[in-house]
């Protein structure tokens, strides 16, 4: 009889087919990985994966929750709170983020120039939007 692998094994290998396929070691920066949102990832932002489908809407449509790559995302943990911060204060900009993640799954490599410069724009776009909710907070 055949074990079936627990969800982390299964996310952890997902994962690191994801770092094989879209960070080869030419396109890594210094040696070091970015994470699909543009920042670094490191001790203090550790990598995770996100739906961008999410679990919900699989189960929902009779769909596997488990992860895949053509379903993922390469976040580390700050950015992927960041994002779902971002998905209750801006679904504009969290759709896009996802659309991004779908165009990197698309091209199977390290994303292209221009995917680069429209993931630079959403950085920007997010860290205005949370610091502008933020600000909305402290002065209502």
């Amino acid at each position: 009889m055949k074990k079936k692998k627990n969800k982390a094994t299964i996310r952890q290998t997902v994962m690191k087919e994801m770092l094989n396929i879209y960070y080869p070691e030419d396109c890594r920066q210094g040696g070091k990985y970015i994470d699909w949102m543009g920042y670094p990832i490191n001790e203090d932002n550790y990598p995770t994966y996100h739906h961008i489908e999410k679990r919900e809407d699989l189960k929902r449509k009779g769909e596997s929750i488990d992860p895949t790559i053509e379903n993922g995302a390469y976040l580390g943990n700050q950015s992927h709170s960041a994002l779902h911060y971002i998905e209750e204060i801006d679904k504009d900009l969290y759709y896009s983020w996802n659309h991004i993640f779908q165009v990197i799954n698309k091209m199977k490599c390290y994303p292209i120039d221009d995917v680069l410069k429209m993931i630079k724009k959403l950085q920007e776009l997010s860290e205005e939007a949370i610091d502008n909710h933020m600000n909305q907070k402290k002065h209502p």
